[in-house]
C-alpha cells in the first residue's frame, strides 16, 4: 500500500461476516447559510468608480477592492449588505474580505451589470481573495485568476504557494455561513508538489501542494492552551456551482486540525462544481464531520502538473464520516506506477464513521475506481449503484479497487472494454454482492479472500470463493463512454436480461437505484438498475437458526455463531437484544457475528432471525444467555515506570505519551499491571498517531514478561496503524503484579510509548487450539547454520498462542535430515544442499494436532527456475489463445550475503520483431526468496506469436541471470 497524501502513516468485522449498519449512514450538510436579511447594496466599477463615492447606486460607485476592505473593516457592512462588482470590470489586485455578516443575514460579494463575470487578477500573490477568521459571507458571480502576469511560467521553476479563494480560520472560534458560489477560477499558478515531498517556497516555507488551492480552506492552532470556545473550525460552509480549470494546483483543498471530532468541520457541503484541468487533485476534504459531496464533475485531474504522485480525483481525510454521490470522475493522470494512486475516489488516512459511495460514474482513471488506507475505525465503506468504466490500474499497487478497510460493494457496475481487466484487492474484509463484473477482453483471476454473493461475472472465470454468482451476458441497452452523466444511460438493462430477479434483498440500500427507480420491485436486480416492470417474487420464509452459541467472549465484544442456510449456503441473519427485542448487528451470508461496544462483567441475552435472498425473515432462535468478560486493565504512560528522560507529548491514550531518542537501551518504560485474576490475557499496545514529518523507529522492541517466561515483539512504529489497539500477543499471567511490558530505546530511531491493555481472554489455552503452524527464522540456510522454529497454535476464532513458551509436548520431523535435520528442542540445522520439510505434531490432552510441513532450503548461490506459463487462471497453457491472458511466473532463490534484484522481462513477438511486453522487478533479500510473476494480454491475432522470458540482474545496466525462455516450445 503506498504512503497517505498526506502522511505516510497516521462495528468490527467478524471473522467470515461482515456485521452492518447500513440503515442510518447519518445527516447529511444541507450548507445552511443565515437568514435573508434587508441591506444596503453597494457597487464597484473598476472603469468609471471612484472611492469617493457613496457607492450606494450604479451611478456613484467605488473603484477599488481595497475600498471595500476598508469600509468593512471599519464596520460599516452589515448583515444582509451587498457589495456587488460590475460586469466586466478588472482588478489586478487582491481582495481581503475584513468583515462578517451574522446569523441575522450574510454579507454578499457578488456582480451586476451583465452576464460576463467581473475578473480579479491576485497578480501572484498567496491569493486572489482572502476571508480570514471572517463568517456569513457569500461570494460569487466572480472570475478569479492567479499568476505572475510577468512572468506568467514562473511556476515551472519557483514554487509559488498561491491560491484563488483563501478561507483560512484560527484562534476566534468557529466560522460559519461561508458560502463560495458560481465562480470561475482559473489560471492559478502554484504548487502541485506532491504531499509526500517538501520544498521551500519563494518566501523561505517548506510547503508542498497542501499549502495551496484553486479554493484553499483550512483552520489551524499554533498556539497553545486554546479556550474551548477559540478552536478553528467551520460550520455550515457551502461550495457550489463553481468552475475551475487550467489551474496548476488542487481543485478544492479543505484541512484542518482538530483531533476531537467536536471540532470538525461541520455541515460542509461541496455541490455542483465542475474541476477540470488541474495541477493536482480535484476535491480534497480533511478533518470534517460527515460532508456532503454531491453533483460535481472533475476532469482531468493533474494534466497540469509537474509532480502528480500520490493525488485522487475526490478524497477524504480525517472524515468522520462523508458521503460521495452523483460525481463523475474522468482521467486522473499518474506519473509512473512506482508512485501512483490516481484513482476516482479515496477514503485516506485518520478516517471514522461510515463513508457512503453512491450514485457515482468513474471512467478512464489510471489509478483505478477507489483505494483506501486501512485506517477506517468504527465504520464501513459503502459502493452502491455506482458504474466504473474502464478504469485502470497504473498505480503503485496495480489494482482497480485497492481496498483494505471494510467495505461493503452492491449493485455497481464495473466495465472493461480495453483489455485491461479488473484487479481487485485481496481483502477478506470486503463483500461484493448484486455487482456485474463485464470485460471483453478476459480479467486476471479474482482474488480469492473478499466474498462474492451474486454477481455477475461475464467475459472472466468466477471467483472460486463465490456463492450464487453468474456468468452471463447482462445485455446492456447500448453502454457506451465519454464525459457526463448522460452517459450511463446505456448501463440499463433490458427487459431480457437474465439479471433480472437475480439479485439479492440489501438493507438499508438508499431506497432508489442510479436512475431514481424504487428498490425494489420483486426481487432485486443485479446492477446498478432496478427494472420497475419486474415481477419475479419469492415470499417463503426460511427455517428459524440452530445452534446458537458464543464461540468468544470479552470484556466488550461476544462472538455468536449458529446455523442457518439454503442449499448449504448461509442465509443473512439480524441479531436481537432479547431483554429488548432490539436489533443489535446484521451480517450477510455467514452464520457469525461479533458484537461490539458491551459492558465488561455483564449479563446479556441474544437471539437471531434468518433472512433469505428475498428478505423474507424466519423465526427467531432460541434465546442464549451470556457474560461479558472482567475488564481490561490498561496501563498508561503516566502509570509505568520509567528509567532515563522520556519527553512528554499530547494526543495519545489519556492524551498523553512519551518518546525517547534512539539510543542504547539505557532508557527504559515498563508498564506493571495489577492483575486481579490469573489465566491468559491478550497484551495490546496503543500507538498515537504521527505527524507528517516525524520520524519513528521501525523496529521498537516490546518485551513480554508473563508466567514462565518471556518474550519480544519488534514493533515497526514508523508504518503501524496509530489511534487504535494493536496486538503483541496472548499469554498466560499469575494473579498480582509478576508479569509486565518493557520497551527500550534501543532501536533505529524514536521509540513512542503510551499505554498498554491487558484483556482477560475466556475460555483460553492450550486446550483450546485447533491448528498448529510452524515457521523457520530462516527459510534458506548455508550448509553448517541453524535456525530456530516457531510453533504457533490458533483456536477456532484465530487467536494465536505460541506454544514453545507453554511447554506443551512437541514432537519434530524432517522429511529429509541428510538435507537439514531438527532437534528436540525445534531448531534446524543445515546438513547438505537440497529442500527439506519440517513439520511439528503437538500433544495437548492427549489429543495429537499435526502442523503443516515447512520448507527449509539449503544452499549457496543464486537459483533462477524455469519461468512457467499458464493462463488467468493459474492452468498451465499449451497454446496461445486471441487476447488471451497469459501469466509467466520464475522463483529465484537468493542463498548469498547480498540482496540481489531481479527483473522479469516477458515479451510477445511475431515474425516482425517485438509487438508487446511487461516487466516485473523485485528486490531479493539475503537468504530469502521470492517469485515473480508478469501477466500480458495476447493480441487478437496470435498466428506466428511466440513468448521469450528473460530474468536479468535488475541493475541499470541489465545482466541475465539466466537464459531466455520460449513458448511454445
Amino acid at each position: 500500500m503506498k504512503a497517505s497524501k498526506r502522511w505516510k502513516a497516521c462495528l468490527l468485522a467478524a471473522l467470515g461476516a461482515l456485521t452492518l449498519q447500513l440503515a442510518d449512514v447519518g445527516t447529511f450538510a444541507s450548507g445552511t447559510a443565515a437568514a435573508e436579511a434587508a441591506g444596503t447594496t453597494y457597487y464597484v466599477d473598476s472603469v468609471s468608480g471612484n472611492d469617493s463615492n457613496s457607492g450606494t447606486s450604479t451611478g456613484q460607485p467605488w473603484k477599488t477592492l481595497g475600498k471595500i476592505s476598508s469600509f468593512g473593516f471599519s464596520g460599516q457592512l452589515h448583515p444582509g449588505d451587498q457589495v456587488l462588482l460590475k460586469s466586466g470590470s478588472v482588478w489586478n489586485a487582491s481582495l481581503d474580505i475584513a468583515f462578517s455578516g451574522s446569523a441575522a443575514g450574510q454579507i454578499t460579494i457578488g456582480s451586476y451589470g451583465g452576464e460576463v463575470k467581473p475578473i480579479i487578477n491576485g497578480g501572484g500573490g498567496s491569493y486572489a481573495v482572502r476571508i480570514e477568521n471572517r463568517q456569513y459571507i457569500t461570494v460569487q458571480d466572480i472570475e478569479i485568476t492567479n499568476f505572475n502576469a510577468a512572468k506568467p511560467n514562473d511556476y515551472k521553476t519557483e514554487f509559488h504557494r498561491r491560491s484563488g479563494v483563501w478561507v483560512i480560520s484560527h484562534h476566534e472560534g468557529p466560522m460559519s455561513g461561508i458560502q463560495l458560489k458560481d465562480l470561475d477560477i482559473h489560471d492559478v499558478a502554484g504548487i502541485s508538489v506532491s504531499g509526500e515531498d517538501w520544498v521551500t517556497d519563494t518566501d523561505g516555507e517548506t510547503v508542498n501542494k497542501n499549502h495551496n488551492a484553486a479554493i484553499m480552506i483550512n483552520a489551524w492552532e499554533w498556539e497553545a492552551n486554546v479556550p474551548a470556545d477559540k478552536h478553528a473550525y467551520f460550520k455550515d460552509l457551502l461550495v457550489e456551482n463553481n468552475h475551475i480549470h487550467d489551474v496548476q494546483t488542487i481543485g478544492l483543498n479543505m484541512d484542518g486540525f482538530a483531533n476531537d471530532t467536536s471540532q470538525y468541520h461541520q455541515n460542509v457541503v461541496i455541490r455542483g462544481n465542475t474541476i477540470e484541468r488541474t495541477g493536482s487533485d480535484g476535491i480534497v476534504v480533511g478533518v470534517a464531520k460527515n460532508p456532503l459531496i454531491e453533483n460535481n464533475a472533475v476532469y482531468d485531474v493533474a494534466i497540469n502538473s509537474y509532480d502528480f504522485k500520490w493525488i485522487a480525483g475526490i478524497w477524504v481525510w480525517k472524515t468522520d464520516g462523508a458521503i460521495f454521490r452523483h460525481n463523475e470522475v474522468a482521467r486522473v493522470h499518474y506519473l509512473n506506477a512506482a508512485s501512483t494512486d490516481s484513482s476516482a475516489f479515496d477514503t485516506d488516512i485518520s478516517a471514522q464513521g461510515d463513508h457512503v459511495y453512491e450514485y457515482n460514474y468513474s471512467h478512464d482513471n489510471a489509478g483505478g475506481f477507489v483505494m483506501d488506507m486501512g485506517q477506517l475505525q468504527n465504520g464501513t465503506n459503502y459502493y452502491r449503484y455506482n458504474v466504473s468504466r474502464n478504469d485502470q490500474h497504473h498505480r503503485s499497487s496495480g489494482k482497480t479497487v485497492e481496498v483494505h478497510d471494510t467495505g461493503l460493494f452492491y449493485n455497481n457496475v464495473f466495465y472493461n472494454d480495453n483489455g485491461e481487466g479488473f484487479l481487485l484487492s485481496d481483502n477478506p474484509k470486503s463483500t461484493y454482492i448484486n455487482n456485474i463484473f463485464y470485460t471483453s477482453q478476459g480479467s486476471q483471476p479474482y482474488p480469492a479472500s473478499p466474498k462474492f454473493y451474486n454477481n455477475d461475472f461475464y467475459g472472466a472465470t468466477p471467483p472460486s470463493q463465490g456463492v450464487r454468482n453468474l456468468n452471463v451476458d447482462p445485455k446492456f441497452v447500448a453502454p457506451s463512454g465519454g464525459d457526463g452523466m448522460d452517459k450511463v444511460d446505456g448501463f440499463k438493462l433490458n427487459a431480457n436480461s437474465p439479471l433480472i430477479g437475480e439479485g439479492r434483498v440489501i438493507a438499508g440500500n438508499g431506497g432508489k437505484d442510479f436512475w431514481g427507480n424504487a428498490l425494489y420491485t420483486g426481487s432485486p436486480d443485479i446492477g446498478m438498475f432496478e427494472d420497475p416492470a419486474s415481477t419475479k417474487n419469492d415470499t417463503a420464509a426460511p427455517s428459524a437458526p440452530t445452534g446458537l452459541t458464543a464461540q468468544e467472549r470479552t470484556d466488550s465484544t461476544l462472538k455468536l455463531a449458529w446455523t442457518a442456510a439454503e442449499n448449504g449456503v448461509p442465509l443473512d441473519a439480524d441479531i436481537y437484544n432479547a431483554s429488548t427485542n432490539e436489533k443489535v448487528a446484521s451480517v450477510i451470508m455467514a452464520n457469525s457475528a461479533t458484537l461490539t461496544g458491551l459492558t465488561a462483567d455483564t449479563d446479556y441475552s441474544f437471539y437471531v432471525k434468518a433472512r433469505d435472498l428475498s428478505g423474507n425473515v424466519s423465526p427467531a432462535s432460541s434465546t442464549l444467555a451470556v457474560r461479558t468478560t472482567s475488564a481490561s486493565i490498561i496501563v498508561d504512560d503516566a502509570d509505568a515506570a520509567k528509567t532515563g528522560t522520556w519527553t512528554a507529548a499530547t494526543g495519545g491514550n489519556a492524551n498523553g505519551f512519551v518518546y525517547a531518542a534512539k539510543g542504547s537501551g539505557a532508557k527504559t518504560i515498563q508498564w506493571t499491571p495489577n492483575l486481579t485474576n490469573g489465566g491468559y490475557y491478550g497484551v495490546y499496545y496503543w500507538l498515537p498517531p504521527r505527524a507528517s514529518n516525524e520520524s519513528r523507529a521501525t523496529n521498537a522492541v516490546f518485551t513480554v514478561q508473563f508466567a514462565g517466561g518471556t518474550k519480544s515483539y519488534t514493533v515497526n512504529e514508523y508504518t503501524s496503524a496509530t489511534g487504535q489497539w494493536l496486538l503483541l500477543g496472548n499469554h498466560k499471567f499469575e494473579a498480582g503484579t509478576g508479569g509486565s511490558v518493557t520497551l527500550s530505546d534501543n532501536a533505529n530511531d524514536k521509540v513512542v510509548a503510551d499505554a498498554v491493555r491487558f484483556q482477560y481472554l475466556a475460555d483460553f489455552g492450550p486446550e483450546s487450539m485447533t491448528s498448529v503452524t510452524v515457521t523457520p527464522g530462516k527459510q534458506q540456510l548455508k550448509t553448517g547454520d541453524s535456525t530456530p522454529l516457531s510453533v504457533i497454535g490458533a483456536d477456532a476464532a484465530g487467536k494465536t498462542l505460541d506454544l514453545k513458551t507453554e511447554g506443551v509436548a512437541i514432537a519434530y520431523h524432517s522429511d529429509a535430515p541428510t538435507i537439514a535435520s531438527v532437534s528436540a528442542q525445534g531448531v534446524v540445522t543445515a546438513v547438505a544442499a537440497g529442500t527439506a520439510h519440517i513439520q511439528a505434531v503437538v500433544t495437548i490432552n492427549g489429543h495429537d494436532i499435526a502442523s503443516n510441513a515447512a520448507a527449509i532450503i539449503v544452499g549457496n548461490g543464486l537459483t533462477v527456475s524455469a519461468p512457467v506459463f499458464t493462463n488467468g487462471e493459474g492452468a498451465p497453457i499449451t497454446t496461445l489463445q486471441p487476447s488471451g491472458i497469459v501469466k509467466v511466473s520464475t522463483t529465484i532463490v537468493n542463498s548469498t550475503d547480498a540482496d540481489q534484484g531481479v527483473t522479469l522481462i516477458v515479451g510477445v513477438y511475431n515474425s516482425n520483431g517485438l509487438l508487446l511486453s511487461t516487466t516485473e522487478n523485485a528486490n531479493v533479500k539475503s537468504f530469502t526468496n521470492r517469485t515473480l510473476t508478469a501477466t500480458i494480454v495476447l493480441p487478437a491475432n496470435t498466428n506466428g506469436v511466440s513468448i521469450k522470458a528473460f530474468v536479468w540482474d535488475g541493475k541499470s545496466t541489465l545482466h541475465p541471470l539466466a537464459g531466455k525462455t520460449l513458448f511454445p516450445h
